[in-house]
């Protein structure tokens, strides 16, 4: 991309920034989930917390994940870099408010530093993280690129790193194209899920010398199933103790109705199955709730577990950072995301770890490896649509072994692909080193 573009898109960008600045500033403290550690968001420490940052300035490597999904992914790699670099101190950071409470309870076991993430690449918020650290390298995990922090980042000498990162291209008009090589071209090291984002990254010019094959780190996730008891007291919440669960994970809208569809020509002749659905966001929780009581299901919120109607036949799942759990009791998993060509799919790693039959739609873009690897081996079941969504839920409600074959699969695909932290890791480290040696020998 020529450079006078790149100066020029900058321009338009950082002028488009200012002018929504104040706007953006409204939404953010009226939004509650912004507006805790907003301060912080904009480079505002408290004096304390100031003081412990400035005590990582030049020394640390500061790792960043958008929501809970890429912070829970971040752990095992943070313990790695531990057991690695055990003098280089680390630095935390989040978005959402959800995934900071996580994160501040891992980072306080641990002894690690956090705070909010710099507000919408604001120039201004972003110089004071960035003069105030000077982290000799940055880590994203897997889509998330703010050029204005990785310019600055670039203008201090940190090193930046994209790790289990994902790129998919197929059926992205040109403009998307095009925006995707600006974004990413701030990286100095791209550590692909696979072969084909790598591929894709190369597509939209980024250097081969760039990108490396890692793996995907949600294969190297620790779930361990829950043993009988544990199954049961969270089934006891809702009187489901004799009841088979369905959980339809991470749904978004347009998808809820195919999900209560179905199910409800399960309920025809299997009325002991019942329904968990997951919204991927859980705001929506009240209009998935009014979706399900229209069909007449007896369902209601976890958020109003305290007034709940027994027996519930639908939950809808409206709390952040639950869903392991109720894969955990399920017979069996629709994954969301796959019904909606907007969305092209989620983790399917958590519930296939488990060794729970997975049922997927025809949008797979965003996991298409997974699942191609996955049907290789009879691991997932693919439906086309609402139809075949319906027939293919039936299939698996009606045949138990059936259940049992698709799950142990695709259990066993991802437990063949272990090795992808460890591989990160050494980069990472790698990449500490190589800046530690430049720096000894400009002395």
């Amino acid at each position: 991309m020529p450079s006078d573009i790149i100066a020029v898109v900058k321009l338009l960008y950082n002028l488009l920034l200012i002018l929504l600045s104040p706007a953006i500033l409204l939404w953010a403290r009226g939004n509650p989930r912004l507006r805790e550690g907003l301060p912080e968001r904009l480079g505002q420490w408290s004096r304390e917390k100031r003081a412990v940052l400035g005590e990582l300035s030049g020394r640390c490597i500061w790792l960043h994940g958008v929501s809970v999904g890429e912070v829970k992914l971040l752990f095992p790699l943070i313990r790695e870099l531990k057991n690695r670099l055990p003098e280089v101190p680390l630095f935390l950071t989040t978005t959402t408010e959800s995934g900071h409470r996580l994160l501040q309870d891992f980072a306080a076991k641990e002894g690690i530093a956090t705070s909010h993430f710099p507000l919408a690449d604001f120039p201004w918020a972003v110089n004071r993280f960035v003069s105030l650290l000077r982290p000799r390298v940055f880590i994203a995990g897997e889509a998330e690129a703010w050029p204005n922090l990785l310019a600055t980042l670039g203008r201090t000498g940190t090193r930046r790193m994209l790790v289990n990162a994902r790129l998919y291209l197929e059926g992205k008009p040109a403009w998307r194209r095009w925006l995707y090589r600006w974004l990413y071209r701030g990286f100095d090291r791209i550590c692909c899920q696979h072969k084909r984002a790598a591929d894709a990254f190369a597509r939209i010019g980024v250097a081969s010398d760039r990108l490396v094959v890692t793996g995907n780190m949600k294969s190297d996730m620790s779930i361990p199933p829950w043993g009988a008891e544990r199954v049961v007291r969270l089934k006891e919440r809702f009187s489901w103790q004799k009841q088979c669960v369905i959980t339809a994970g991470s749904t978004h809208q347009g998808e809820d109705e195919l999900v209560l569809s179905a199910f409800a020509r399960v309920r025809l002749t299997h009325p002991d199955w019942v329904l968990a659905l997951v919204p991927r966001h859980p705001e929506r929780g009240n209009e998935v709730l009014r979706l399900a009581r229209e069909m007449h299901f007896n369902a209601q919120c976890l958020s109003c577990h305290n007034r709940l109607a027994f027996p519930l036949s639908v939950l809808i799942v409206d709390e952040m950072g639950v869903l392991v759990d109720y894969y955990q009791i399920s017979d069996v998993v629709i994954l969301g995301g796959t019904f909606s060509s907007r969305i092209g799919g989620h983790n399917i790693v958590e519930p296939a770890l488990l060794g729970k039959p997975v049922i997927v739609g025809p949008y797979v873009d965003s996991i298409a490896s997974e699942v191609e690897r996955l049907a290789r081996r009879d691991g997932v079941v693919c439906a086309k649509g609402g139809e075949e969504l319906s027939a293919a839920l039936m299939t698996l409600v009606n045949n138990a072994s059936r259940r049992r074959e698709v799950g142990s699969q695709g259990k066993a695909v991802f437990a063949e692909l272990l090795g992808a932290v460890a591989r990160t890791a050494e980069i990472v480290a790698s990449e500490f080193a190589g800046i530690s040696e430049s720096e000894a020998k400009s002395r």
